[in-house]
């Protein structure tokens, strides 16, 4: 396996929405490498159980590669918005 595992939202933060106001989720997690090697991450998914063979990709993103070194750290943020 490279790159980084998968894991649990650590900051979870719900807001309901009332009339016209729309409800945001928003899911993060902070990612520490611990790997002797540099990985370059360039996508981040979101899944409905933390087991590598699970099935279940809700949302996936890739973005420009970040190069994370032993102990650098890159924090993956979820936004949901559900209304009008």
């Amino acid at each position: 396996v490279t790159g980084l595992l998968r894991g649990v939202a650590t900051s979870i933060d719900w807001t309901n929405g009332t009339g016209s106001t729309t409800t945001k989720i928003v899911l993060a997690k902070t990612f520490t490498s611990t790997s002797p090697v540099t990985h370059l991450i360039g996508e981040s998914g979101l899944f409905n159980s933390t087991t590598i063979d699970s099935p279940g990709m809700l949302a996936r993103q890739t973005f420009t590669d970040v190069s994370l070194a032993t102990d650098d750290s890159i924090t993956v943020t979820w936004t949901f918005t559900v209304g009008n």
